[in-house]
């Protein structure tokens, strides 16, 4: 990767895949499993494979409003057929269609035994009761069979599978009032830093309001984790030591925002050996987020953000969000990838690597990614505007507009 030797990071500073693997690595998948109603179940990890208990549809309806007809007898031009009664959804014609007949059927309704097409009523000619076609039909046309869906004892809903709306859909028609899923994760938020506010709190001096733990609840709780709001913690290493302490006996991650750099009051690292945990990854060469650090403690898993929101909102995607699927046993971990053209000029930051906000557009049939105009790693208001973050690989000083490169794209 780094064909100039002079643009390797500095030893303690990982590269961000090997920090990925060392999180990922850390973390164990949760073993607990909730049977819970199927209203409830949104966003849940599915912990066993889900078998359908029917066949679905149960029988060959039909996919349109029309007529049931016999293909034999309306193939020919000028052909007429008889109406001899009606099928509609959730009512069965009670006969079989013979010979020169047909019945009034509705999207939906079981096709009745004799019928193996469906003739569209735009395409009908209607006289009386005698019915033709302005068109050739197909045999089988506009018929969904039997079982074309899914049948009775196959898996529906793989384990592992998140449950969206159409999850949750595919699972009712499976016949599915409750479903297993894994437990969620519990995740502690804590704040560090003696100028930081509650939000219902009147700022003093150089004080300023908390806002990281609200993004990083709604990042994590859209992860499928249940959060915890362990508060802030001033700058004060045995009370910072003593709120991780408390924060692990009730979730099975922890999550700090701030006090992870350098600085004489960044006490979370300190803190943490203090408590034993084995910190496996302090530095990232990556940009924002570079002081990420990620440390383990038995079971339990400990992240420290950087302090500034867009840094800790990268972070937390590259890092923490894949952690907490996977501790759910999720298959899909990672946000997607894809390819786009930069629309104008965007800087890196050798030696590390750089993700700047983006808009994901469609112009002229190819996907283009649109860098924001954003003041830095504190510029939140910007970074609401991104839909993506495209990539500038470690060894890459800026990539030009018109260059295809990597995007990732963030959670709606």
């Amino acid at each position: 990767m780094y064909e100039d030797q002079r643009l390797m990071p500095p030893k303690n500073l990982l590269p961000v895949a090997d920090a990925l693997k060392r999180v990922l690595d850390a973390a164990s998948p949760i073993a607990d499993v909730e049977t819970i109603a199927l209203r409830e179940a949104f966003g849940r990890t599915l912990a066993r494979d889900l078998l359908a208990t029917r066949t679905q549809p149960p029988f060959d309806v039909s996919a349109m409003d029309g007529y049931g007809v016999r293909h034999a007898d309306i193939s020919t031009p000028g052909a007429r057929v008889k109406l001899v009664g009606e099928a509609a959804a959730g009512r069965s014609f009670p006969g079989e269609v013979k010979a020169g007949e047909c019945v009034r059927i509705f999207t939906g309704a079981p096709v009745p035994q004799g019928a193996d097409a469906i003739l569209i009523q735009e395409d009908a000619i209607v006289e009386g009761a005698m019915i033709g076609a302005r068109e050739p039909i197909r045999k089988g046309q506009h018929i969904r069979v039997a079982g074309v869906d899914f049948r009775a004892d196959e898996v529906g809903l793989k384990a592992g599978a998140r449950l969206g709306p159409a999850e949750l859909a595919l699972a009712a028609a499976m016949n599915h009032a409750t479903v297993p899923v894994t437990r969620r994760p519990r995740v502690a938020l804590l704040s560090t830093g003696s100028e930081l506010v509650e939000v219902h709190e009147r700022p003093q001096g150089a004080q300023i309001r908390n806002s990281n733990t609200y993004s990083l609840a709604g990042y994590a709780t859209k992860a499928g984790a249940e959060v915890v709001q362990a508060g802030i913690v001033v700058d004060d290493f045995e009370v910072t030591r003593q709120a991780i302490a408390d924060a692990l006996t009730q979730a099975d991650v922890v999550m700090l925002s701030g006090g992870v750099s350098m600085g004489d009051y960044d006490l979370v690292k300190p803190a943490l050996q203090a408590l034993g945990a084995e910190i496996l990854v302090e530095k990232v060469a990556m940009h924002p987020g570079k002081p990420t650090v990620f440390a383990r403690l038995g079971e339990q898993v400990i992240f420290g953000l950087p302090g500034n929101p867009v840094s800790v909102a990268v972070s937390f995607h590259l890092f923490a969000r894949p952690v907490l699927l996977k501790m759910q046993g999720a298959s899909e971990i990672h946000l997607p990838r894809k390819r786009a053209y930069v629309t104008r000029q965007v800087k890196g930051a050798p030696p590390r690597r750089s993700h700047q906000p983006a808009r994901l557009q469609l112009r002229d049939g190819r996907a283009k990614a649109e860098p924001l105009k954003w003041g830095g790693s504190s510029d939140l208001v910007a970074f609401m505007q991104a839909d993506a973050l495209i990539v500038v690989p470690e060894d890459c000083a800026s990539l030009n507009a018109g260059e295809l490169a990597e995007v990732i794209q963030l959670p709606s």
